[in-house]
């Protein structure tokens, strides 16, 4: 999986890139862009990612819609050309493998998550499509892509674009430019197009003022919504239920049977998780990531980490969204 050389060479020029087995590494020069922005500033703002960390997987092949409705959560028949849907993918535990966006074009499903849980979905998918007409690529020339945030976006775009633009959970082409609205308290959308179109976006949203943020800022904007997407450190350890999946409307639970969908479906109608959800800001003495456990003052372990976020000016806190295990606190 990698991107075009033209778009890495091009967010060079702005910024320090390397890539390691972690991911790419993306800080902005400030000379070439306003003082990075609070969380609460940038909301108020516009912000402007390279979304370098996510990938896009490809579905297509005459029993596409057929195979992915037997093996994700979400319904794909709401699904249209111009909707798109947060969704996810469980083992037979019913617990969550992979999150994802999923979107339909060209007649092909398009998943976009964290690069890396896209192959845990990848390879889990294709254990089960052994007797049906699918294809399952991962692009390996991935789609330039961006995240574009904040309360100016839709004056911004709108400028660009020409035109009104999609409402949240909804996906519009403009001339080879795919926008998806992703709903929650800050507006936010996902393009993904050519390097070329990309580029121009990029340039024309950075003459507006958009301050230039690293991919942080995306999982921010995630757990100021409560939304934790799966990463490699966090697959096959939570149920949707946990994840507060339910809430996000990524599950139905009238579409049928899929992978773990009797016991998600049990836990939702008979019983009550024991994990929950929960947002939690703590020092930044000790960094957390995705996969770390919480201890609390006698070393107990209290919960696991599924999201953090360190807010750029200050700097002494970080904000979490971790799964808090049973009668315990931090």
């Amino acid at each position: 999986m990698s991107f075009d050389p033209e778009f890495i060479n091009f967010l060079s020029l702005s910024a320090s890139i390397s890539q390691d087995e972690h991911g790419y590494q993306y800080l902005p020069q400030r000379s070439s862009s306003p003082i990075a922005f609070s969380l609460t500033e940038s909301q108020a703002g516009l912000s402007l990612c390279p979304l370098l960390n996510w990938s896009w997987l490809e579905i297509s092949g005459e029993e596409a819609q057929k195979f992915l409705q037997g093996q994700l959560t979400c319904d794909l028949n709401s699904l249209t050309a111009h909707k798109g849907h947060l969704g996810a993918h469980c083992d037979l535990k019913g617990r969550v493998l992979a999150t994802f966006y999923i979107y339909l074009r060209n007649e092909a499903y398009h998943l976009h998550l964290p690069s890396s849980s896209a192959l845990i979905l990848q390879k889990s998918l294709k254990k089960y499509a052994l007797f049906s007409k699918v294809k399952i690529d991962l692009l390996k020339s991935q789609p330039a892509t961006l995240g574009i945030a904040g309360r100016d976006v839709y004056q911004a775009l709108r400028h660009y674009i020409g035109a009104e633009l999609p409402q949240p959970n909804q996906q519009w082409e403009y001339q080879g430019i795919y926008l998806y609205h992703i709903p929650g308290l800050t507006p936010r959308f996902v393009c993904s197009s050519n390097t070329a179109d990309c580029i121009a976006l990029w340039e024309s949203l950075h003459h507006r003022s958009a301050i230039i943020e690293n991919e942080a800022i995306w999982t921010g904007f995630d757990i100021q919504n409560h939304l934790a997407h799966i990463v490699k450190a966090s697959s096959a350890q939570f149920t949707p239920q946990a994840l507060s999946l339910i809430e996000h409307h990524a599950v139905s639970f009238t579409k049928g049977c899929y992978t773990g969908q009797e016991i998600v479906a049990r836990l939702h109608y008979l019983g009550k998780s024991k994990q929950q959800l929960s947002y939690l800001k703590l020092p930044s003495e000790e960094i957390y990531q995705a996969g770390d456990t919480v201890l609390d003052p006698t070393t107990q372990i209290t919960g696991k980490v599924v999201a953090s976020y360190i807010d750029p000016i200050q700097k002494h806190t970080q904000h979490l969204l971790w799964i808090q295990n049973p009668g315990k606190k931090a």
